[in-house]
């Protein structure tokens, strides 16, 4: 995604509402090593906790307005989030194309443990949500499983991988972007699998993107751009779908 110089004043916006903060945490690397400190951006609904969770996987640019208006919708529908910025504390601009490496899933994993350590957290009811780039690491944990991991939500990921899922997971897959035909293989086949449950919201005649009003110039994704109908209709069964998504908790 090409992000929008918009980026730092919406930042600001959604800091002002007084619901969201910085909240650092330790990176969970696989092998057992030491992490390290990176932090996101957090922020709860209002009422009475427990509530249920949502850690956002930003596409490889980071942090955009765009995830930003995702987590606002997500608080207002009573999910606590955690929006995930894994390039400042690693002082990178971006971590797409060819520039130094690191394991994102590892700030999933320390996410998820400091979730699981929050008093207004329900443990049962923990998803792992990305974009693109971000939608493959939400694959990849749903592979993983970590304890406490009850779901992933999945927008236009590439489905290159093709990871065996572990946990319930719902694919926003439009008909039109890059990785349409691939993915609908890979959902066929783990629907067919039967391990878990395997759920899809499907708007036609888009492509990557089309929730992106700040992505006026393109996206990575391939043909397409923002679309208010397909994002409307989205919105009106993400939620839903979400709330079926979880039909046992999590191991």
């Amino acid at each position: 995604m090409r992000k929008p110089l918009a980026i730092t004043l919406l930042g600001v916006l959604w800091l002002m509402t007084g619901a969201a903060s910085w909240m650092q945490f330790q990176t969970v690397p696989a092998d057992g090593s030491e992490g390290m400190t990176v932090t996101g951006l957090y922020r709860l609904p209002e009422g009475q906790g427990p509530f249920p969770a949502v850690i956002m996987v930003p596409d490889c640019d980071g942090i955009s307005p765009h995830e930003r208006q995702w987590g606002e919708k997500l608080a207002e529908a009573g999910y606590a989030v955690h929006l995930l910025d894994s390039l400042f504390t690693r002082n990178q601009e971006t971590g797409c194309g060819d520039v130094p490496a690191f394991d994102q899933r590892d700030d999933v994993r320390g996410s998820l443990a400091k979730l699981l350590t929050l008093p207004e957290i329900d443990p049962e009811r923990i998803y792992v949500m990305g974009w693109q780039d971000g939608a493959d690491i939400a694959l990849a944990m749903a592979s993983e499983a970590p304890h406490g991991m009850a779901g992933a939500v999945v927008f236009y990921p590439s489905c290159t991988a093709e990871p065996v899922l572990q946990r319930p997971t719902l694919f926003v897959a439009p008909d039109q972007y890059n990785g349409a035909a691939l993915c609908d293989a890979y959902m066929r086949r783990e629907h067919s699998a039967g391990a878990v449950t395997i759920q899809r919201i499907a708007p036609y005649g888009v492509g990557a993107g089309f929730d992106c009003e700040s992505c006026s110039d393109g996206y990575l994704g391939g043909p397409g751009g923002y679309n208010q109908p397909a994002l409307e209709l989205v919105e009106g069964a993400l939620f839903e779908q979400m709330a079926r998504l979880i039909g046992e908790p999590a191991e």
